[in-house]
């Protein structure tokens, strides 16, 4: 039955106040002993259920996990283990736990705590944002002070061009970059800011091997990893690297025959993975060469397939289902709408394309699901990640890519553990995270269904237990982060981000008609160029060219006017603005 507003409010305080009412009562008939002692920390025990505990092996059935303060004390089989006094005590019989599950490559937002905790995602590694913006947010984060999953987050090394200077608030150099570097002999200085300030190492895949190989070098010697994209894998297998993101430069390092090579030199490879034509030259019998190399020094693989392939793969129109039922909830309409629009608007970025086309890209990925498949039967190791912020919804889309590890060839187990135990190993916190086993962080998921029989079950979330804490994993309308991020992002599988560089003319008479040349980069033929907040017209000649045509109406004022280049959401933005001057006749 539906009550009206205040009636439901009003029963709403009632039974708040009844069942604090309740709750006190109850307490004062509980006998002292079983109370815990003021200052002791608190205890939960979850009693039994299947444990899978995140390590690989079978199932135990019955589980008892005691759990102290924020971390896990016993974990046994219920009658093996006594109760702590005044434990709270959660049932769990005919339920299934794993341990929380982690995101290992998020470009992090101020909507998505709720949406990752919702999902059984209890930490997440933020691989780029400013880097005082990061700072803030792990400290907020990781003390509990705002409600969200735990937070880790690279550093990056900047290189140093000739008359710059490593001073934050220079006109060269951003005040979120920490660690500089001018050549090799500045490695070690660099990841040994990066050590004291951030939790791993993120490279960029343009960096050459005589400055990758000496950070990788000192990050390894001080317990870090070192991940990045690649151009060509068996490079950066060489240089050091600890973990590949997406599949770019494994399929490059694939590419040997004449055609494909050729194909591979026509390409935009600056897109990196945003290439997915890239994929179907990928040439199997290059597979295990590669695979060896990358098993013998322990380097890991993110593939971000459902980023990549959400559009085509086999689950696209189930999943688009589940995003879209998520993103009309009426409690998360705090999420905004432009990512709305990427998130679902990804799922049809290949509606125009012919069939042909279509059938290239699902070639590529079937090739890239033999490399997966093949990988992991010879040992190698998997961290999931899903590019979050980027084309897919937060928390959710980390089942969908465990979903698609599946489709290739991985079981419901190893598929598990690239979101828990071999997420955590990347990062180096397997100590701390990825397990269900005594010491380490009280981070678990209990499931309503077994996910080994069907991966799609990590969905069935029950209850969500960060540091020994249930969390609430509903949605909140009022859900409020204190970090902003200001100013215009790219979405780059949409709109680029516009650039304005130059005005010419950069003045003209007042009065007059005046044809303007707008150069910049990342203009696309939906940009335009607006005076003020007048929008005028435009014509577009390249991605780094516009040109826009002053009317008499526009310069019938003398002053100073700011001109500015805006392209359409998804993705797009407008520049910052440049001064243009209409002069006396």
């Amino acid at each position: 039955m539906a009550f009206p507003l205040r009636e439901g409010v009003f029963l709403k305080r009632y039974f708040h106040s009844f069942a604090l009412f309740s709750a006190v009562a109850l307490l004062c008939l509980i006998p002292a002993r079983v109370v815990a002692q003021e200052g002791q920390p608190t205890s939960l025990v979850i009693e039994g259920g299947t444990l899978i505990d995140g390590k690989g092996g079978p199932p135990v059935r019955d589980a008892l996990i005691v759990i102290r303060g924020n971390r896990i004390e016993t974990v046994s089989r219920k009658g093996q283990a006594n109760y702590p006094a005044g434990a709270r005590v959660v049932r769990a019989d005919g339920k299934f736990i794993i341990p929380g599950l982690i995101d290992s490559h998020v470009h992090y937002r101020e909507y998505m705590g709720e949406m990752f905790l919702a999902y059984g995602v209890t930490a997440v590694y933020d691989l780029g944002n400013p880097f005082h913006w990061q700072t803030a947010v792990r400290k907020g984060l990781n003390e509990g002070k705002i409600r969200g999953p735990r937070f880790y987050f690279c550093g990056r090394v900047t290189l140093l061009r000739d008359g710059e200077e490593a001073s934050s608030g220079g006109p060269t150099i951003r005040s979120r970059d920490v660690a500089f570097m001018r050549g090799p002999e500045d490695a070690r200085q660099a990841v040994a800011i990066l050590q004291e300030k951030a939790d791993c190492v993120k490279l960029n895949e343009f960096m050459q091997g005589d400055l990758f190989v000496p950070i990788a070098r000192e990050a390894r010697a001080a317990g870090m990893g070192v991940i990045s994209h690649s151009l060509d894998t068996m490079d950066s297998v060489h240089w050091g690297i600890s973990g590949i993101e997406h599949m770019t430069g494994i399929a490059i390092s694939t590419i040997h025959t004449q055609e494909g090579r050729a194909a591979l030199q026509a390409m935009d490879i600056s897109a990196g993975h945003k290439n997915s034509f890239l994929y179907q030259w990928m040439e199997p019998a290059y597979f295990d060469e590669l695979i060896q190399s990358l098993v013998q020094r322990n380097v890991f693989i993110n593939p971000t397939l459902h980023f990549e392939w959400k559009a085509l793969t086999e689950r696209a129109r189930e999943h688009e289902l589940e995003d879209a039922r998520l993103l009309n909830h009426p409690d998360l309409q705090y999420v905004p709408l432009s990512e709305r629009l990427v998130f679902l608007g990804q799922y049809h970025w290949a509606d125009k394309r012919t069939p042909a086309e279509k059938e290239q890209f699902r070639q590529g990925y079937r090739k890239v699901q033999e490399f997966l498949r093949r990988f992991v039967q010879a040992g190698g190791k998997i961290y999931s990640g899903t590019d979050t912020a980027a084309a897919l919804t937060p928390g959710l889309s980390l089942h969908h890519e465990m979903e698609l590890l599946v489709d290739a060839g991985l079981t419901p187990m190893q598929s598990i553990q690239s979101s828990t135990l071999w997420a955590a190993e990347i990062m180096g916190l397997q100590d701390k995270l990825g397990a269900i086993e005594p010491d380490k962080f009280a981070d678990l998921v209990i499931l309503r269904d077994n996910p080994l029989e069907d991966i799609r079950n990590t969905k069935s979330v029950d209850q969500v237990i960060r540091g020994g804490e249930i969390m609430d994993t509903s949605f909140h309308s009022d859900y409020r982060f204190p970090f902003h991020l200001y100013g215009p992002e790219s979405k780059h599988l949409y709109n680029p981000l516009p650039v304005l560089a130059d005005i010419h003319p950069p003045l003209s008479p007042q009065g007059s008609e005046v044809k303007l040349r707008v150069l910049g980069s990342g203009f696309v033929p939906s940009s335009v160029v607006k005076l003020g907040e007048l929008t005028v017209p435009t014509r577009w000649v390249s991605a780094t060219e516009l040109e826009a045509v002053l009317a008499m109406s526009h310069t019938t004022r003398v002053g100073t006017f700011l001109i500015t280049v805006e392209s359409p959401l998804p993705g797009g933005g407008v520049t910052e603005p440049l001064e243009f001057y209409i002069t006396y006749p």
